[in-house]
């Protein structure tokens, strides 16, 4: 019985592991992507 406890702690713990890496990781992406648009705004502004 105990065991089937652990395991299954084992496998919540793992579960928002996983899900904190993937919000990590999603929050990278829209970083660099928010900073290439910026990036880009800037290339493309006219020069005066």
């Amino acid at each position: 019985m105990y065991i089937g406890v652990t395991i299954k702690r084992y496998r919540a713990v793992k579960e928002v592991g996983q899900i904190k890496m993937s919000v990590r990781v999603i929050a990278y992406y829209q970083l660099i992507q928010a900073c290439q648009a910026e990036y880009f705004r800037q290339l493309l502004k006219p020069v005066t």
